[in-house]
């Protein structure tokens, strides 16, 4: 019973950091989600005609902002104020630096994520959720199918993942609720996560309670 309600309490803090941010200011967004390709500052906000702020995973972005991205190769993503299991993206274009105001971004169709409820929730066991990323990330399935790693994702224990360049990280949840941050660069199993491996000296960082 204790295990159960440390989850429970564990999970209701991640859904409470998610919200709770955005209490006072309706409207805003939070970066759970960036890659950078080339430099730092490619990706940033600035409020009127003021100074652009380079955007980090875990910032507020106010909601009369607006975001750009300056490589095409380039994305973040985000979360609105009141539906934190609705993400959107904003990628880099081929044409050159790309510009969405916050209001604008809202009123395009969001992608659904969902994280595990209860503990542990049987509809993620065997399984990890992505809740926050910096960098690349690659996935790699157990029949060899790769994709790039985005909030909200499910990854299954038989598959891989690579964070490519040093000191970028990904933030993983289980199915009890439980939290573990992962720092590149590195090559490992999920099953490795989910067995509560130690994969390296600096990685695995508890989520702080």
């Amino acid at each position: 019973m204790k295990r159960v309600l440390t989850a429970l309490m564990v999970f209701s803090m991640f859904l409470l950091g998610l919200v709770g941010g955005f209490a006072q200011e309706k409207g805003a967004v939070k970066c759970v989600g960036i890659y950078s390709e080339t430099a730092a500052g490619s990706v940033s906000f600035r409020v009127g005609r003021g100074e652009w702020v380079v955007i980090n995973v875990g910032d507020t972005i106010p909601a009369e902002a607006e975001i750009r991205v300056n490589v095409d190769r380039d994305w973040i993503e985000v979360t609105p104020s009141d539906n934190p299991q609705a993400v959107y993206e904003i990628a880099g274009g081929e044409s050159g630096v790309v510009l969405v105001k916050v209001a604008d971004l809202l009123t395009r169709t969001a992608r659904s994520v969902s994280f595990p409820e209860g503990s542990p929730d049987p509809k993620y066991r065997d399984k990890l959720v992505v809740i926050e990323y910096l960098g690349r990330q690659i996935y790699m399935t157990r029949d060899g199918d790769t994709k790039d790693i985005k909030y909200g994702d499910v990854l299954d224990r038989t598959g891989k993942v690579t964070i490519i360049a040093i000191n970028n990280t990904i933030t993983l949840m289980n199915a009890s609720g439980e939290v573990t941050t992962v720092i590149g660069p590195l090559k490992f199993d999920v099953e490795q996560v989910l067995t509560n491996k130690k994969l390296y000296k600096y990685l695995n960082v508890p989520w702080p309670r």
